[in-house]
């Protein structure tokens, strides 16, 4: 409840307009695009990864519907042995579980975020706020407004013609 907590006292610090629903609980992208079409929300869902490298961990946040591939971060996560973080691991790590991850929100303020330049093709975001029965909505620009303001490492990607390229938030405009 924490990082809900979090996402909500960010969102309103920064004066940021969101929608918020109540569904059944939701563990997968699907789930929560289903419920959220049926309130006729539009937008693109968020996917969230943590992944392990190197006794560290990483959040990476991308559309719903996109496969991400570790291989792509592997230079700048600095090793080639990179893997999924386990539920326990998840939950250490973030305080949430596997299917409610946030992209953004989280007490670690060590955890460094990577976010998929692809999300700000969109008008809006949509994600679950830490909690299986909730989903938030927000427009792209405001996420962009808070990956800058926020005190935590955070970067952009974006995968062109088989090339990541990085960017860190700060220096972006």
């Amino acid at each position: 409840m924490e990082v809900y907590e979090n996402i909500k006292n960010i969102l309103n610090k920064l004066g940021i307009p969101f929608d918020e629903m109540e569904h059944p609980p939701v563990k997968t992208c699907d789930d929560s695009a289903k419920y959220r079409g049926e309130h006729g929300w539009k937008g693109i869902g968020s996917k969230n990864i943590l992944f392990h490298a190197k006794a560290k961990f990483y959040l990476v946040v991308t559309t719903a519907e996109k496969e991400i591939k570790a291989r792509r971060f592997k230079r700048e996560f600095g090793t080639k042995n990179i893997r999924f973080a386990t539920p326990d691991e998840v939950k250490e790590i973030t305080g949430c579980e596997i299917g409610a991850l946030p992209p953004f929100g989280y007490l670690n303020k060590m955890l460094p975020i990577y976010v998929d330049e692809d999300i700000f093709q969109h008008e809006h975001f949509m994600f679950n706020p830490a909690i299986h029965t909730k989903s938030i909505r927000i427009k792209t620009e405001d996420l962009k407004k808070i990956y800058i303001s926020i005190d935590q490492p955070v970067k952009f990607f974006l995968i062109r013609e088989g090339k990541t390229e990085f960017m860190d938030a700060k220096s972006v405009s």
